[in-house]
């Protein structure tokens, strides 16, 4: 048979096809490396979409179980209490499982007039907690006892973390408190060393170049000094005294022991269980199968009764939540209750958030609209637990706070652990201010500049050459330090942010300017501190503030218990939180810790000094107090 061939068709042999098909190396290499990135691909999405479907399935109820008549609630403190849940990640959809603050203090106050709930159990396995969150979760637990019901607390050892004191503050508030015979108790006070980087980045040809309002205002004196300033220090020890008062008071209370007792303990810093028992820190030194037969016993009379059973409290808190009078379509109130917005500012203020780490300005103060904008809301309480960040972010926030409140509503602050700086800048016209008695506030002050590196330029032989237009083109140049021009603008720029920040805190607090002038200086405070300085109205968390708030919309006779809290912006479903973790990184924090040992806690405050470096990148200007978060 002839073959058929034209100018445009030319005949292939098959043979030579079929040979270099075979042949081809690098081509099947090729292939099958597509394809089996396509398949891992596809196993990712597949576990995704199942894990989601899993979690909405569990969050909708329908893999709850039926709680027994007769119950323990028991809550495993391992990793902290935080204020918003962190968000999954497309490469971890599971990040670290920290319970909120408020959905642990929500489900203790309805648990406490839950006649099914005989008492509850509190279990230690490591983690810090804030003292400020240690503070509020005592306050409900205080309510809890209040119904009569007993609370105990467990733990291996109260000595993890480096002092202790803030774990056993917790502890006091129990009715008893519990150790196995080996642990040991470390009530060793307060040690904060921080990093002081000036000597090194001398050695690499790096120097920061920043100007601070005012003496107290010791944000970047981390990368500034080679040693901690007689301003800094003051003001720290000046916080660590208070604080430790507070902490040492409180024991001292709770354990009905003399506060000079519980000081001479904190001096020992380290007690043996035996010597723990003596000294009235704890009351039984044994073991948890003990403690839950002896709870049973409490309970029903007979330590082998099984119909007392241990309930988690967050599946306890699911099961609640399941049974909640669910809100009529087409209506935003249940019973003629007061609606209330509660929004949160968490993390470092940024015009946008680019990491869960900050605040984003432009979502919280469109939040702040939305919020003000609905006729069914009647007030807005905004809490707050940033060390700072950009002026004109905090400035943003206030802005919208100040129009919310001219269109009638209420807006009432309560702070968190932190809420100094632009923290405080974006607080100071609420209508009211709650702050727990360790929340660290103030700090009113600005620093601005910039890092330089000319000198690492030149001990790498790299020179930096090009055209410019304009004499001060380069002022935030990270290649060469301000000149005389450049610096005499960045004070006259200094001197206005301070002189607004002033101002704001005058008028909004109602507070002379030349006093001010004369306790500002960028001097950051306790929350009782700061009380005693009026630059927040009471003492008190969360609940607290919602307290207030019902009274303020309601009259004196009315409680929290007639409000409509929502949460805003609300949060993702299930299928929301999938098409969110398309667009997020992963959670850096945990894959050290697995992989290579870092610790945790440490990459926490690694990531706040990146936070710092990431805002002097992002605006010049910055209103921020980095030690503040050394402290926490």
């Amino acid at each position: 048979m002839s073959k058929i061939g034209s100018y445009f068709y030319k005949n292939k042999s098959r043979e030579k096809e079929v040979s270099k098909k075979r042949w081809n190396i690098p081509s099947m290499i090729w292939t099958v490396l597509k394809r089996a990135c396509m398949a891992l691909g596809a196993m990712v999405l597949i576990s995704t979409l199942i894990s989601v479907f899993l979690l909405n399935k569990i969050a909708s109820g329908s893999a709850a179980k039926a709680l027994p008549n007769d119950m323990v609630l028991v809550f495993k403190i391992e990793n902290g209490v935080t204020e918003l849940q962190t968000q999954p990640s497309f490469l971890e959809p599971f990040p670290f499982n920290q319970p909120t603050l408020r959905h642990v203090i929500n489900t203790l106050d309805k648990a406490k007039n839950d006649d099914r709930v005989r008492g509850l159990v509190f279990t230690l396995k490591g983690g810090g907690v804030s003292l400020s969150h240690v503070q509020e979760l005592r306050a409900a637990i205080a309510r809890f006892q209040e119904s009569g019901k007993f609370t105990k607390i467990y733990a291996s050892s109260y000595a993890s973390g480096a002092s202790g004191l803030a774990q056993y503050y917790l502890a006091s508030i129990f009715d008893e408190i519990w150790m196995q015979p080996v642990g040991m108790v470390s009530v060793s006070g307060i040690d904060a060393r921080m990093p002081f980087a000036k000597d090194l980045l001398d050695k690499v040809g790096v120097s920061g170049e920043f100007l601070q309002r005012e003496e107290f205002k010791s944000a970047m004196e981390n990368f500034t000094n080679s040693n901690i300033s007689d301003e800094n220090r003051a003001v720290l020890t000046s916080i660590f005294e208070n604080l430790t008062e507070q902490m040492l008071g409180g024991i001292a209370l709770d354990r009905e022991i003399t506060q000079e007792a519980m000081t001479d303990l904190m001096n020992k810093a380290i007690l043996t269980g035996t010597e723990a028992v003596a000294e009235k820190l704890i009351d039984r030194l044994d073991y948890a199968d003990v403690m839950v037969a002896e709870m049973r016993q409490t309970a029903k009379g007979d330590p082998e009764d099984e119909t007392v059973q241990l309930v988690n409290l967050a599946a306890y808190a699911q099961s609640k939540a399941n049974k909640k009078q669910a809100r009529p379509k087409g209506t935003d109130k249940i019973n003629a209750k007061n609606n209330v917005a509660l929004i949160y500012v968490v993390g470092a203020i940024m015009d946008t958030a680019s990491a869960q780490a900050s605040a984003g300005a432009d979502e919280i103060s469109a939040t702040i609209t939305e919020a003000y904008e609905d006729d069914t809301i009647d007030a807005i309480v905004v809490r707050v637990d940033s060390p700072g960040g950009s002026p004109s972010a905090s400035e943003t926030i206030r802005r919208a706070l100040v129009k919310a409140q001219e269109k009638g509503k209420k807006v009432i602050i309560s702070m968190g652990p932190v809420a100094a700086s632009g923290g405080y800048w974006l607080s100071t016209h609420a209508d009211y201010i709650y702050a727990t008695p360790a929340t660290l506030t103030g700090s009113i002050g600005v620093v601005m500049g910039k890092f330089q590196a000319q000198d690492l330029w030149k001990k790498l032989g790299v020179n930096w050459e090009g055209p410019q237009i304009g004499e001060n083109a380069d002022i935030w140049s990270f290649n060469e330090p301000f000149d005389a021009q450049a610096m005499e603008r960045m004070n006259i720029l200094i001197d206005e942010t301070y002189e607004q920040f002033l101002t704001r805190v005058s008028e909004g607090r109602g507070i002379a300017m030349e006093n001010v002038r004369r306790f500002a200086k960028g001097r950051a405070f306790t929350g009782e501190q700061a009380r005693n300085a009026k630059l927040v109205d009471d003492l008190g968390g969360l609940e607290d503030a919602l307290e207030y708030t019902a009274k303020v919309l309601g009259g004196e006779d009315k409680s929290r218990e007639n409000l409509n809290v929502i949460k805003m912006p609300r949060d993702l479903n299930g299928v929301e939180r999938f098409l969110s973790l398309l667009g997020q990184e992963v959670s850096l924090g945990k894959f050290l810790a697995n992989s290579i040992g870092v610790d945790t806690a440490w990459f926490k405050k690694f990531r706040g000094v990146m936070t710092q470096a990431q805002l002097v990148q992002e605006e010049p200007t910055i209103i921020y107090d980095s030690n503040l978060e050394f402290v926490r």
